[in-house]
């Protein structure tokens, strides 16, 4: 009997501190990861769920060239045709979406009219259709123009303005009858190329990057069909989580803008191509945090949607640390109410130090499944 005694007691006793871890957990979750109000920009943008960008083929180019080029530059950079397979497969892997690269400068004539080669806009078509086919959701963009005539600076703002906004006009046309599920994406990572301060701005560049989105977006907005309510993505400068580059992103008054930042942390833009040597330390997943606690200041509580349109590691000698460290990226990302997109070049040579490749696209296969098992 006192046995049985005792034993209510201690039910009850684990009763309360299981109440009580929960209470905790709760009021620590409210703390760390504040609600916000889901408005149709943060639905959409949660919609995109998990991401794989096409890398390394329609952004093919030879940089600040002035050659024109034909189809043959989507598979210039070592990746094969894009098929309608690989679209199937990687929705078989878990992906929601696909972000495709465009870059569009050796692809258009000259001034004044900046027209693009139609049989170049039929191709991205019939990618974007491939895509719908397998049920993804589609990001198309401009992405390497700033190795040509993008240039975010006064000296160059009227120039890049001019070219852009043609070019998103005829972008437009093409897709103007497409759904929501196609989003445009105004540029990629928007800034001086070559300048000291190239990954970082300053004052003069940010807000050119503010004129060029809001130019862009206008342009989108009255380019008729479907355009006038499509999900229209803009980027911080550089795509930069920089604080500065957060704080500077002016946002416009419209429902259906998302934000799009980049994530390479300790990687690629920071020439730190080791970095998964070792799993992160408990100061650096804070690092981490206070990023997304600051886009979650200057764009959810705002009622703006935010997606991580690019993320990645190259290391493939430490797949275990990768793993774990993607793994509190992406957890992270998703407590936030952000979707990722994972970077991947086709690169799966494990000794490159551009290894960003996770699928291979040929054999259509995951090379390391590793790390697709973090994110998806």
């Amino acid at each position: 009997m006192l046995f049985l005694k005792m034993l209510k007691r201690l039910s009850i006793i684990l009763a309360v501190v299981a109440l009580a871890v929960s209470v905790f957990t709760l009021a620590s979750d409210y703390v760390m990861f504040p609600k916000y109000e889901i408005t149709d920009s943060i639905a959409f943008a949660q919609s995109l769920g998990k991401g794989w960008n096409l890398g390394n083929t329609f952004d093919a180019c030879e940089k600040q060239s002035s050659e024109k080029m034909g189809l043959e530059s989507e598979t210039m950079w070592g990746n094969p045709q894009t098929t309608k397979e690989l679209m199937a497969y990687l929705k078989e892997c878990g992906f929601d979406s696909v972000r495709l690269p465009v870059t569009w400068s050796q692809h258009l004539s000259d001034g004044p009219d900046y027209t693009i080669d139609p049989l170049w806009l039929d191709r991205v078509a019939e990618v974007v259709d491939f895509a719908f086919d397998s049920g993804l959701k589609v990001i198309i963009n401009t992405h390497h123009e700033d190795a040509f005539w993008l240039v975010t600076d006064e000296e160059h703002k009227e120039i890049s303005e001019e070219i852009l906004c043609k070019v998103w006009a005829q972008i437009c046309e093409k897709f103007k009858d497409y759904d929501e599920n196609l989003v445009f994406e105004t540029m990629n990572e928007p800034r001086v190329f070559g300048a000291e301060d190239e990954w970082q701005g300053n004052e003069e560049t940010r807000e050119v990057v503010n004129y060029l989105n809001f130019a862009s977006l206008e342009t989108i907005r009255k380019s008729g069909g479907k355009n006038a309510e499509r999900y229209v993505m803009i980027p911080t400068y550089a795509a930069s989580g920089l604080d500065e580059n957060i704080d500077a992103l002016r946002l416009p008054d419209d429902e259906r803008v998302i934000v799009s930042v980049h994530y390479y942390y300790k990687t690629a833009h920071q020439s730190e191509f080791k970095d998964n040597e070792k799993v992160w330390t408990i100061s650096e997943k804070f690092d981490l945090y206070k990023t997304f606690r600051r886009m979650y200041k200057c764009f959810l509580a705002k009622g703006y949607g935010v997606c991580k349109s690019e993320f990645g590691w190259t290391d493939r000698e430490n797949l275990d640390n990768l793993a774990r460290n993607a793994t509190f990226y992406v957890d992270l990302a998703e407590k936030f109410g952000i979707p990722v997109m994972v970077w991947d070049n086709g690169i799966t040579d494990g000794d490159d130090i551009y290894s960003f490749g996770i699928i291979d696209r040929r054999e259509l296969r995951v090379v390391y499944p590793e790390y697709l098992e973090a994110i998806v």
